[in-house]
């Protein structure tokens, strides 16, 4: 109750509203944006099956057609045949066209009694599905038979056969005309479907008969497809999605089973191909929403965190004006313009002080009364000085009272103001009791313990956003981590190789973030190590290529084998600084990085073809807000401040930093490093770390529950037994009733106000011995270092890479491992 009452009042209610209208913003941003995806991908899947029908359509009815004329030509040939009259085959249309190239008549033995137009087929049909079913079924229509090779020409043909009878109705033979495949995958091949869409002629049982692309090689082959076939046998007319049994395309496809000859006809285009844009577009979006959530989310941080520090100010402010208040001082303005300066007003506090009645003082000289009231003409020639030449004075005036404990020593200030003309226009003074001044000063020292002080809070709170940033990352990566071990396909595994790409960019940005704030407190330390600085110019390299791209730019990185000696990340930001600033002042052209050898040095350039920067100002643009080409301020072309950080940078890491620049042809920034030898490899990889060799016990304390929950999976997966506590008597509660802890990672903040180095301390101490242990945290202040130096274990600063975490576990129970190898 007292938590909702604090919601809406003060503090809290000032955020419910802003709060609310953020959280409504970015619920709004991404419905508006699933609701346009998922409206897009309806839209382009009817498309598709509009489209996909009226071409199945077509193909239906040039099925419809051919078989019709063929069945014609079948007809004749049959009521000839079985009235023994001859008939000349070379004059029918469908010989002309090219429909029919020949035509065959067996008799119920499968004997070949008549044949015309080309020589086809040479073997037996009694085996053959024209013949099979001719004399089995006795079928009224069109017999579709099994496609085969022509052996003078290698065609392709479609047997399609009508039953012969004799007087009785018993089976007298067929008669058999033999198509073209290439007569239908011609009309397939006009339809204006896309590279990778398919048109096809299947039997009722499955079979190929004709394909716009490789008809010779699918021709008489079966689909695989169960489903498919259920379909159709449930409806004449439909859509199906199905990988292709010739190419392994997935397609949309549409069929259409012909009613009066036992063909399907089917038309498909590529999933990848419709809907293949629409999914680049929806990543673009989503990364854009993303983008967008962060920063809203980044900004609402910023704002609280202002928010903060300002009640905190003005809580110290409202002391000072208190105590100022409280002072009593007077205030006098005088017009400068009139003879004399006459006074213009005063407060009741200066009626006071100067012990003359208000009446006295207004209209009466300001230099006058300071005079009649405090007796003192010398004490005022610094005032009247001061005036003379327009600067402000402070003087100190005595005034006699009637008594010694009536005396007062008064301290007058005084401030000429001037007009846009340089004109004296006022005189604005102060006067205080400087009798009064210890209490004064004891105010408005309390005022600055009290800004002291919200300048801690403040510090405290960034420490916990940065903290609370840090810990469903510090989540994501872990569960992470588990989920990769456990998943085999190959699909997910490329999802999983995305997330943790896109998490360890957060990672970095929460840690750039983090180190720029550093940096500008002086509390950046160089991590010097040996590395490849390949690694660093390819970093660089995949920032700064989006941006060269949109410009029409060309980005070359010239490959670099050399090992460095410097801070990997600070020396990328060097890099990145200086690639963004040739970018940013370069409109066509290309941009070049390489390096050059220099004895035992190692020189890295970035070349541009940019405005130029001219021989005067070249020292300037290491300033702060210094740009060239800018005097309008365009913000599109940043804040200047890019060359400024690559000189702190350079300067702490011991780099020379060097330009060389023609106007209007473009510049070379470079940098110099000492090169290093390659490091030895390392016996052991994270990634491919043994599991443990001996029972090993783990003690996870952490009291946010997703964190642990991560970290006993992911540990457990490593082969480790683990033990997970949420707080520090939890810890000491399992110590004494588990299997006893050889390893206790802990968080830092913990329940009750409790640490994790206590915690390690306690479950140490109830042991009986000192376990090793890893901190993992969010806080990084330089005491946990201190306290972990102190305590003997490792601190690890939030978010955790699942790899690092694992090398670390590994080597703080590596001599455990050696005691119990020993042993055995």
């Amino acid at each position: 109750m007292k938590r909702a009452l604090w919601l809406f009042s003060g503090f809290g209610g000032r955020l419910v509203l802003p709060a609310l209208a953020v959280v409504l913003a970015i619920a709004a941003l991404w419905w508006i944006l699933l609701d346009r995806l998922e409206r897009e991908e309806q839209l382009l899947d009817l498309t598709v099956r509009e489209k996909t029908a009226v071409v199945a359509r077509l193909v239906e009815e040039h099925a419809i057609s051919t078989f019709r004329r063929v069945d014609d030509l079948l007809l004749d040939l049959v009521a000839n045949t079985e009235r023994n009259r001859t008939m000349r085959l070379d004059t029918r249309r469908a010989f002309e066209e090219g429909l029919v190239v020949g035509v065959r008549v067996y008799d119920s033995a499968g004997l070949l009694t008549m044949g015309g137009g080309r020589a086809t087929f040479q073997g037996s049909v009694t085996d053959r599905d024209e013949f099979v079913i001719a004399r089995d079924t006795a079928p009224r229509g069109l017999v579709v038979g099994m496609p085969y090779a022509s052996s003078e020409t290698q065609d392709v043909l479609i047997p399609v056969s009508r039953r012969l009878e004799n007087g009785d109705g018993t089976f007298a033979g067929i008669a058999v005309a033999d198509i073209p495949v290439e007569s239908f995958a011609r009309y397939y091949r006009v339809l204006g479907l896309p590279p990778d869409g398919a048109a096809a002629l299947l039997r009722t049982d499955g079979v190929f008969i004709a394909r716009n692309a490789g008809s010779n090689s699918v021709s008489g082959r079966g689909t695989a497809s169960a489903e498919l076939w259920h379909e159709v046998k449930q409806n004449r007319i439909g859509h199906h999605r199905m990988a292709s049994p010739v190419d392994g395309v997935e397609r949309i496809l549409a069929f259409r089973s012909t009613p009066d000859y036992p063909v399907i006809a089917i038309v498909g285009e590529s999933v990848e191909t419709v809907f293949g844009p629409w999914r680049d577009n929806a990543r673009l979006y989503i990364g854009w929403a993303v983008a967008t959530t962060v920063v809203i989310l980044l900004f609402v941080i910023a704002f609280i965190i202002e928010l903060q520090w300002r009640r905190h100010t003005d809580r110290a402010l409202r002391v000072r004006n208190r105590a100022l208040a409280w002072s009593n001082d007077g205030i006098m303005i005088a017009d400068a313009t009139q003879p004399g300066m006459p006074i213009v007003y005063v407060n009741p506090a200066l009626e006071k002080l100067l012990g003359t009645p208000m009446s006295e003082l207004m209209g009466s000289g300001a230099l006058m009364a300071l005079e009649r009231a405090t007796n003192d003409r010398a004490s005022l020639q610094p005032l009247r000085d001061a005036i003379v030449v327009g600067r402000d004075a402070r003087v100190e005036l005595a005034r006699a009272g009637d008594g010694p404990e009536d005396a007062r020593c008064l301290e007058l200030s005084a401030s000429p103001v001037r007009n846009h003309d340089n004109r004296l226009v006022s005189l604005i003074a102060t006067v205080r009791d400087i009798s009064e001044h210890k209490r004064v000063q004891a105010a408005l020292a309390e005022a600055r313990r009290e800004a002291d002080r919200a300048n801690v809070a403040k510090s405290k709170f960034l420490a916990a956003a940065s903290h609370d940033l840090r810990q469903p990352v510090q989540s994501l990566m872990l569960l992470m981590e588990v989920l990769s071990g456990r998943v085999t396909d190959g699909m997910t595994r490329n999802v999983l190789g995305t997330m943790e790409r896109a998490l360890g960019a957060l990672k970095m940005l929460l840690d750039g973030l983090l180190d720029v704030s550093r940096l500008e407190a002086g509390a950046v330390v160089p991590e010097v190590e040996v590395f490849a600085l390949s690694e660093v110019m390819d970093r660089v390299a995949a920032n700064s290529r989006p941006v060269a791209v949109q410009k029409g730019l060309i980005l070359h990185i010239v490959p670099c084998r050399a090992h460095v000696r410097s801070d990997p990340m600070l020396l990328g930001r060097i890099l990145q600084n200086l690639v963004e600033n040739a970018l940013r002042y370069t409109d066509k052209g290309r941009i070049l990085i390489g390096c050059r050898r220099r004895g035992g040095n190692l020189r890295i350039e970035v070349w541009d073809t940019g405005i130029g920067i001219p021989p005067d100002q070249q020292d300037d643009i290491f300033q702060e807000f210094v740009q060239v080409g800018n005097a309008n301020r365009n913000r599109d072309q940043g804040l200047g401040l890019g060359l400024a950080v690559v000189r702190r940078l350079s300067v702490m890491l011991g780099h020379p930093v060097t330009v060389r620049s023609i106007p209007g042809r473009g510049s070379v920034f470079s940098v110099e490093l000492p090169l290093a030898a390659p490091p030895p490899a390392k016996a052991l990889s994270p990634a491919s770390a043994p599991r443990p060799a001996f029972a090993t016990t783990v003690l996870v304390i952490e009291d946010d529950g997703i964190v642990r929950e991560g970290l006993r999976a992911m540990l457990a997966e490593w082969g480790y037994t683990v033990l997970a506590a949420a707080s520090c008597a939890e810890a000491l509660d399992l110590a004494h009733r588990g299997p006893p802890p050889d390893l206790i990672v802990a968080d830092y903040r913990l329940r009750d106000g409790r640490t994790g180095t206590e915690a390690i301390r306690e479950v140490r101490l109830a042991l009986g011995r000192i376990l090793p242990g890893i901190l993992v945290t969010g806080d990084t202040a330089p005491a946990r270092a201190q306290e972990a130096e102190a305590g003997n274990f490792r601190v690890m600063h939030k978010p955790v890479v699942a790899a690092d975490l694992r090398r670390a576990v590994a080597e703080a129970l590596e001599p455990l491992r050696r005691e119990r190898e020993t042993v055995s």
